[in-house]
């Protein structure tokens, strides 16, 4: 495929699909070419916004019919399963947004089906794409910081849920754990390991909803280290920060744009994260590279399953008010 222009499509024309375009379009060798919803309003939306040749297709297997090669699964997590499967049985390359599913048991049949095809799938975990997360990661790896001992973060906003897709279970899977934490869980086990266990509570703080808009994780890694996560979409004034503590020393991201970190003895050192692209034009440039490559993603449909396990996990513990270990099959133990 190397200097082919590739035609990728969108399946789900709401909010995220336009970060999706966004770095469709800033990529070279690949154009938006489809897009389908079960919305013609919005899919009809997004194609103006995509450009005056892209075409709104009737179907998924419409879109595959016409011939793509690549696309986004877009849709609410609860119609991932069925959105990719056409996809995985044509050999499509897949970049498919978290959650992998509403539920670990549904991700778990999607994990099922990919790792039964050699198809091209990505998770759409943007957050280890996020420039000052990237520079975190290359200080872990070459051991600046030492051993993790302690990861906290927190994701905080308001979004009103009321009309969304977030506040349907049988869409969403859950409310703010479910969506936000999905990127928390699997930045700590992308910037720390895997955990063991977790503890979690849920409440309504701000929305009366069928579904928690404010959650708070306390994650075991083996008791070697601990990680506090916290999210809530009804903070007025918000704030998204993430801190990694190692037995070396400290880092400190205060999210956007600003990454200190310390060593033991030594004064906070600024890293400069401006000059890169943003996360989704990244995601989107190593998503390209790899199907032009025809090698696996650094970001599999294994990193799903195993946050929509840890999520699982978490809304266990919400419910019975106990630690749940985090198992690697289906059967959560407690």
């Amino acid at each position: 495929m190397s200097g082919v222009q590739l035609r990728a499509g969108i399946v789900g024309c709401g909010g995220i699909a336009r970060a999706h375009l966004t770095g469709y379009q800033a990529t070279d060798g690949i154009d938006v070419a489809i897009v389908y919803d079960t919305s013609e309003r919005a899919a009809a939306a997004l194609a103006e916004a995509a450009g005056p040749d892209v075409q709104v297709t009737a179907s998924v297997e419409d879109m595959i019919s016409q011939g793509v090669d690549a696309v986004s699964i877009c849709t609410p997590p609860g119609a991932h399963l069925e959105s990719c499967i056409p996809f995985v049985t044509a050999g499509v390359p897949i970049l498919c947004e978290k959650p992998l599913e509403r539920d670990a048991e549904r991700a778990a049949q999607l994990a099922a089906a990919v790792r039964g095809s050699d198809v091209v799938f990505m998770m759409a975990f943007c957050h280890r794409f996020h420039p000052p997360v990237a520079k975190l990661k290359k200080l872990i790896d070459c051991d600046v910081l030492g051993k993790p001992l302690f990861f906290r973060s927190i994701f905080g906003g308001f979004m009103d849920l009321a009309m969304d897709h977030r506040s349907r279970p049988e869409l969403s899977g859950g409310g703010t754990m479910i969506d936000t934490c999905s990127h928390s869980v699997d930045l700590f086990r992308f910037l720390v390991g895997e955990p063991s266990a977790v503890t979690c509570m849920i409440g309504n703080v701000g929305q009366d909803l069928p579904v928690e808009d404010c959650c708070a994780l306390i994650v075991n890694a083996s008791g070697r280290t601990l990680g506090e996560i916290a999210a809530s979409h009804s903070i007025p004034v918000g704030t998204n920060e993430l801190a990694w503590y190692g037995t070396k020393g400290t880092a400190i991201l205060e999210y956007w744009d600003k990454l200190y970190y310390q060593v033991q003895g030594e004064g906070w050192i600024h890293v400069d994260c401006e000059p890169a692209p943003d996360r989704f034009v990244r995601e989107i440039r190593h998503f390209v590279q790899c199907i032009r490559a025809r090698v696996t993603p650094s970001v599999t449909v294994d990193d799903g399953l195993a946050a929509s396990r840890i999520i699982s996990a978490a809304y266990e513990s919400a419910a019975n008010g106990m630690a749940v270990e985090v198992s690697s099959s289906d059967q959560l133990r407690v």
